[in-house]
């Protein structure tokens, strides 16, 4: 567990202030538009940063305290990673894990396989795609086997199949380590997150398990066919998504205290549908 009290990290005109917090084992998606703090709070994670005023506690431990000891058991990915374009993923990575001191050859092997990097094996850096080189960013964190783990969009620029690669190994990955992962896309995520942790403007605006962010709504949602009529009197504020039907009209899907028309029917809320509702209702524009 990690627990934050009374964190204030002012940069320029913009201040992250986290009054308490506890980051429990597990996978927690940190969620928020852009400029709200993730990639702030994810650096002071993972002590790339050091908090102006406040404590972060990693299981009884400060990091003003036991800074190298802490760095061990850390992994980081940022969002944007600069790799050595001459070396093949594999010298990268030998060469990487011998820098962390914790070489050891089945284990580069190992993680090569995790990641399906094998075909890259001899190919340089800069002969691959963004979505490998992703691959390998999240793989050169993992040589240590860290405790604790902090990334921030770790799906930029991959594919669909790497995409599911890389969520179906973080979940596993979590059970019994600390996994803060910052994201965009949510319903991906759906079945693999065990809590949620959203970021407004620098401050805290929930934090919470998986079922509480989907269930504690303060409205609720709604889905079905409409006329056009129908849909042009429809606040672009409370849709969530809609698609022309193949012959005439639109299925929809809105947000609403009420049965917006009687063609519609309640639904289940996803994870994005949560994080539509809270944003706009936190805005005061629903």
């Amino acid at each position: 567990m990690i627990t934050i009290d009374g964190l204030h990290q002012p940069q320029g005109d913009f201040s992250l202030k986290v009054n308490r917090l506890r980051i429990s084992q597990g996978l927690t998606l940190l969620v928020g538009a852009n400029g709200a703090g993730k990639s702030t709070l994810l650096e002071l994670l993972a002590t790339i940063q050091m908090p102006a005023q406040g404590s972060i506690l990693y299981r009884q431990r400060y990091a003003s305290g036991h800074l190298p000891l802490l760095r061990s058991q850390i992994g980081y990915v940022p969002s944007e990673i600069e790799l050595y374009e001459e070396m093949t993923a594999y010298k990268l990575l030998c060469y990487l894990a011998e820098l962390k001191g914790v070489y050891r050859k089945e284990q580069v092997e190992g993680i090569m396989r995790e990641f399906r990097l094998e075909p890259y094996r001899k190919v340089k850096i800069k002969s691959l795609s963004q979505g490998i080189c992703r691959r390998i960013a999240i793989a050169q964190a993992l040589l240590a086997n860290p405790y604790y783990l902090f990334l921030d969009e770790p799906l930029n620029a991959m594919d669909i199949s790497e995409r599911k690669l890389t969520i179906t190994f973080l979940t596993r990955y979590a059970i019994g380590r600390t996994v803060v992962a910052a994201v965009h896309e949510l319903n991906e995520w759906e079945a693999a997150a065990d809590d949620v942790l959203w970021l407004d403007r620098g401050r805290i605006a929930f934090s919470g398990d998986r079922g509480q962010w989907t269930e504690d709504l303060p409205c609720r949602v709604w889905e079905g066919p409409v006329t056009n009529d129908q849909f042009t009197s429809c606040s672009e504020k409370t849709l969530i998504l809609f698609r022309e039907l193949p012959d005439e009209g639109m299925f929809v899907r809105i947000i609403s205290d009420k049965r917006p028309f009687q063609s519609m029917s309640e639904a289940d809320p996803t994870m994005e549908d949560a994080y539509f509702v809270r944003k706009y209702n936190l805005k005061g524009s629903i």
